[in-house]
């Protein structure tokens, strides 16, 4: 009865999260500052991997998410850029579900430049589903990215997961998607950053969204978000603290309500 409980619950718990995009948290939808040169950061480069080549030194965060206000369909994550010549390393550990249902993902990632206007990342993907004493089941999926910087004000980024998805790559259940996304940001001012971005998913349809980010004071900036397809109006508010950035974000869809997220990122200071 438990087991049958369990799937039950798994079940319309899946259900509910196919209303967004089931593979994008809320840290692997675009933010304005994933199309940018000077508005990226971590978080950013978890939504392209070829950010990981503008990081300059050792940065770490975690990161909450409350899908609807479901607890059963939480997502929890970590990541950690390391630099290295010429680009960076990163690592991005990601959890969804509860006891009785969990995903789970495990990313290593590697971006580097070519030249200084153009940047390309990829990303391998260790995906697994556990209904613990029933079922089991993993695949590997990977993810490419690049960035193009095509003025210094305006920018241009690319990204794709799981381009080699078949009928034969599943996650229980599950077929994993393609999912390829591109966008541009425009650099208003020093200040401000408008973005555009539009994401398709396997089976579904496009998703469009535009995206602004307002720095008020160098320790704190502004976030807003309008998609379609679902319909999801976001907002974020950043505040930078010596080498510590904390973002307080919040999506909302018409019919299932709120999204509630929080990140904390840690970054070694910068030698003078």
């Amino acid at each position: 009865m438990k087991k049958i409980i369990a799937t039950t619950v798994c079940t319309m718990c899946t259900a509910v999260i196919c209303a967004q995009l089931v593979w994008l948290s809320v840290d692997k939808q675009p933010f304005a500052g994933t199309y940018s040169r000077n508005f990226h950061q971590l978080l950013t480069a978890l939504q392209n991997q070829a950010a990981l080549a503008y990081i300059p030194v050792v940065t770490a965060g975690v990161s909450t998410e409350r899908r609807f206000l479901l607890k059963a369909i939480s997502t929890h994550a970590a990541a950690v850029a390391v630099p290295v010549r010429h680009g960076g390393f990163g690592l991005h550990l990601q959890q969804s579900g509860y006891t009785d249902y969990k995903r789970q993902a495990i990313g290593l990632s590697y971006g580097r430049t070519l030249g200084d206007r153009f940047s390309i990342g990829m990303q391998a993907d260790y995906l697994s589903e556990v209904i613990p004493q029933y079922t089991t089941a993993a695949t590997v999926v990977f993810e490419l990215g690049c960035l193009m910087h095509l003025t210094p004000q305006l920018h241009m980024g690319l990204h794709v997961f799981n381009p080699t998805a078949g009928s034969s790559q599943s996650l229980g259940k599950s077929k994993v998607p393609a999912i390829y996304s591109a966008g541009l940001g425009y650099e208003v001012a020093p200040t401000f950053l408008l973005s555009v971005a539009v994401t398709q998913e396997t089976d579904e349809t496009t998703l469009a969204k535009v995206m602004c980010e307002y720095r008020i004071i160098k320790q704190l900036s502004l976030q807003l978000g309008m998609s379609t397809n679902p319909q999801l109006n976001s907002a974020a508010v950043g505040i930078t603290l010596r080498q510590l950035y904390i973002q307080l974000s919040a999506s909302y869809h018409p019919q299932l309500g709120f999204t509630p997220a929080t990140a904390i990122v840690w970054q070694l200071k910068q030698r003078q």
